[in-house]
């Protein structure tokens, strides 16, 4: 996995938050952290070719830690 969610602690004592997993807050393809989700948009007429656009959130929350907060999966090296 290229993006994988990882737990949060409670800002009070040590327990995890729920939800467990989380995206996180660094901008960027490279380097980054954020969830990037793409855009399922598609343009018709003859073939059909997908649209680059995605969208980036930041502390993206996932049910669980160590799961991919990209989708689809994103080389971000």
């Amino acid at each position: 996995m290229a993006n994988t969610a990882t737990g949060r602690v409670s800002n009070t004592d040590s327990t995890i938050q729920e939800p467990t997993g989380y995206s996180g807050a660094t901008a960027g393809v490279s380097g980054g952290n954020t969830a990037h989700r793409k855009s399922v948009s598609q343009t018709e007429g003859g073939t059909y070719s997908a649209s680059d656009v995605y969208s980036e959130t930041f502390n993206f929350p996932t049910a669980y830690s160590g799961v991919e907060c990209d989708s689809p999966v994103k080389d971000r090296s």
